[in-house]
């Protein structure tokens, strides 16, 4: 990632993760990539907003004393973060996922890190567990994704070997329509040659890499097609039990099968097909969560921390 982006991709961070508005001077020392003079930061910034807001993520301008104007602050509130699925192709939202993608390794990465270490230092307002939406669409958009975006452009089969209900590995040829996120997974929809008939797919049971032909306009997309996001995805074998801060974790509480109210933490089973990317997501919620079972979460969450610790200290 370029110094532009990642400084792009840590003012959003810090602009979302602060319960305040921040100032110009706190943003210049915040975010690693402000540098030169006063004048030279502040067109960056400038600069940086202008491309912010192209993008749709809407930055708030406040005086942070209403008797006087004469200091600016800046925050992005996170229900204006959010993004509605309505609307968007499944082109744009592969290309939005890839985006997301670059959030993780930045907000997981050292300097990433560095930025919400830095808010925490100003004042108790920093809150990364607490920004919304992007979480679970970081953490879980796959590896393969150019490929699936490649795919439904041209109109390229795939192949691949898909983990079903049952546990069993088949391979299965598709004609891929549309690739979208749903309760903090992603799926891809398309003709399957097998079945003979339209299926979804979970990227996370895809097993190995995928197989492109090399031909493209194999097939077209049904001019009928929608994509069917109020399917059944219930067969999940495992539950993890969890103990989640009480007004916490909204995320994990979606995907909840039991909520058993308590007094600070509240019980929370939840139902899991991919034991990394259920990790992944408790990791997010920093001490707001804490794993009950199965103990083979647990050891493998503790082992996370560890690796987490000797990584960044």
């Amino acid at each position: 990632m370029s110094r532009k982006s990642e400084r792009l991709v840590n003012l959003v961070i810090a602009l979302l993760a602060t319960k305040r508005y921040l100032t110009k001077s706190e943003i210049f020392r915040i975010i690693e990539g402000y540098e030169g003079s006063n004048e030279s930061m502040e067109r960056m910034f400038e600069r940086d907003k202008d491309e912010l807001r192209a993008l749709g993520i809407s930055i708030e301008v406040s005086a942070l004393d209403p008797l006087f104007d004469d200091e600016i602050g800046y925050r992005i509130r996170s229900e204006e973060f959010e993004l509605d699925r309505n609307g968007f192709t499944s082109n744009e939202i592969a290309y939005m996922s890839l985006a997301a993608q670059v959030w993780k390794d930045a907000s997981l990465g050292e300097i990433g890190q560095k930025v919400i270490r830095k808010l925490s230092g100003l004042a108790k307002q920093a809150d990364i567990s607490e920004i919304p939406t992007l979480a679970p669409v970081a953490f879980n958009a796959p590896i393969f994704l150019t490929e699936i975006i490649e795919c439904i452009s041209k109109r390229k089969p795939i192949e691949f070997s898909y983990i079903d209900s049952e546990l069993n590995t088949l391979v299965r040829q598709v004609n891929v329509y549309s690739y979208f996120a749903l309760k903090g997974f992603w799926y891809f929809s398309g003709y399957d040659e097998s079945k003979s008939d339209i299926r979804t797919f979970r990227c996370d049971r895809v097993s190995g890499p995928l197989t492109i032909s090399k031909k493209a306009n194999c097939y077209d997309v049904p001019n009928d097609f929608v994509t069917d996001v109020n399917f059944s995805d219930s067969d999940e074998k495992i539950s993890a039990q969890l103990s989640v801060r009480k007004g916490r974790g909204a995320q994990l509480r979606s995907y909840a099968s039991k909520v058993e109210l308590g007094d600070e933490f509240d019980f929370v089973e939840l139902p899991f097909f991919s034991e990394s990317e259920l990790i992944s997501l408790i990791l997010w919620h920093l001490d707001d969560v804490v794993v009950l079972g199965p103990a083979s979460l647990r050891a493998s969450v503790v082992a996370s921390l560890r690796e987490l610790v000797a990584t960044h200290g």
